[in-house]
């Protein structure tokens, strides 16, 4: 008559277990994301300061190709 309660004791024991395992899941993986924001927080302002860098920087000289010519593409003719 009481073997009932003692199933339903038992399944309340399992699931109170799974649901201790799930929130440390849970936890873990917050701490893992709040991480990860602050890691990407920084990329972002690296970034931006990198951007700022190069646009307040003059643009360097094209190397000199004085004096050199790229060779003309062939063509060829047919003879009809």
């Amino acid at each position: 008559m009481l073997v009932g309660c003692d199933a339903s004791k038992d399944e309340l024991v399992s699931t109170k277990s799974q649901l201790a395992s799930v929130t440390s899941e849970r936890d873990d993986l917050k701490s893992k994301l709040a991480t990860t924001q602050q890691q990407l927080d920084a990329t972002k302002a690296e970034l931006a300061k990198a951007k700022t860098t190069a646009a307040a920087t003059p643009p360097t000289a094209a190397p000199a190709t004085a004096g050199k010519t790229e060779p003309a593409a062939k063509s060829k003719h047919h003879k009809s």
